[in-house]
């Protein structure tokens, strides 16, 4: 039984809204097919997305970002270990008031990375999503050319579930490529 106050998910709404741009653009069809037949196209934007040049410079930079994270994650578990390592060693030497330092210590040491990993995490969502919004707003003038270059009336993005088959004759991807290297001077 279904939940009748449950939103739709993201996934859901884009297959909505892919049916009705299709439902849409072969609906006026129609009427154009009186004139010409109406122009579909396919493109993978994932694939366009990563061999964009600005796809490119975003990846190497969620990659140094990576890469700095994990090198500083390290060294803060690192010193989490020295620590528990020295409560190990002193269980029997030290006092109950040094090992009990020790421990809040090697505590704190382990919220403090939990935080760092939360906080980082964020920080390379929101670089991921302003990347992306930022190759997204490239991309619309390219996709506009496209689409008036090549007289389409309707551009899908190729994925599962919105497109089911496609023909490697309506595949635009390469073409979208290429302009988008062009005009960014790569």
């Amino acid at each position: 039984m279904s939940n009748p106050t449950r939103k739709p998910s993201f996934h859901q709404l884009c297959l909505v809204l892919a049916a009705a741009l299709l439902t849409a653009a072969l609906g006026t069809g129609a009427a154009a097919a009186q004139d010409g037949q109406v122009k579909i196209a396919v493109v993978n934007l994932d694939y366009v997305v990563a061999n964009s040049p600005a796809g490119k410079a975003l990846q190497a930079q969620l990659e140094a970002f990576r890469d700095s994270v994990q090198a500083e994650a390290e060294t803060r578990a690192q010193t989490a270990r020295d620590l528990r390592q020295r409560i190990a060693e002193g269980a029997n030497t030290l006092s109950d008031e040094k090992l009990a330092e020790l421990q809040r210590q090697y505590e704190d040491a382990q919220i403090n990375i939990k935080r760092y990993q939360d906080d980082k995490q964020r920080e390379g969502q929101k670089m991921q999503t302003d990347g992306l919004k930022k190759i997204e707003e490239e991309l619309e003038p390219v996709f506009t050319k496209v689409r008036d270059e090549g007289g389409y009336d309707l551009i899908l993005n190729n994925v599962p579930g919105v497109v089911v088959m496609a023909s490697e004759r309506i595949d635009i991807t390469q073409r979208v490529i290429d302009r988008l290297k062009a005009e960014s001077g790569g």
